[in-house]
């Protein structure tokens, strides 16, 4: 008899119960998947300090919720579908990738017209494993240590690759004939 593996089904989706989400990388505004691109018109609750350890990770951060650094985070509100949307770019479903947990935080809230409140946030938390041998990255502000990062590196003009400006034996290849 024959037996295939069974392919893995994915878990039932799980909603963590908060009403907002505290994002510190690349979802803030601004980052290369800020949360604005997964709900049109979301408005920022306002901004709040989460506590931690801040590693760089190569183009996104990874914040273990270990350690004494005070990590800006932005605050949204959150509800099934967004949520499920950010567990998918985490890695957490519909298949764990093992890299992040959710987390739920009770922080103070700091909204744009300056009043504070209490809340209760989802956060994705980075496991060890993801971490380990990682730089922490000593600033609180990850979006504009890693502009001030790119800005320090030397980028080669941008040149239009044509046949004349190729490398000689790229014109001999015969995948380019």
């Amino acid at each position: 008899m024959n037996h295939r593996p069974t392919p893995p089904t994915a878990r039932p989706w799980q909603p963590c119960g908060a009403a907002h989400v505290a994002v510190y990388g690349t979802l803030r505004a601004g980052g290369v998947n800020d949360i604005a691109r997964l709900r049109d018109g979301i408005v920022r609750t306002g901004t709040a300090t989460l506590t931690g350890t801040l590693h760089d990770i190569g183009w996104y951060p990874a914040l273990r919720l270990q350690g004494s650094q005070s990590v800006l985070a932005e605050v949204y509100p959150l509800d099934d579908a967004l949520e499920q949307a950010l567990d998918g770019i985490e890695g957490i479903w519909p298949r764990n990738l093992g890299e992040y947990a959710k987390r739920l935080l009770d922080v103070r809230v700091q909204s744009p017209d300056g009043r504070a409140r209490a809340l209760t946030v989802l956060v994705y938390e980075a496991l060890p494993a993801l971490v380990r041998d990682m730089p922490v990255i000593a600033a609180s502000d990850w979006i504009a240590w890693h502009g001030a990062k790119m800005d320090s590196h030397e980028h080669p003009p941008f040149q239009l690759r044509t046949e004349s400006s190729a490398a000689p034996w790229a014109a001999r290849s015969p995948a380019r004939r």
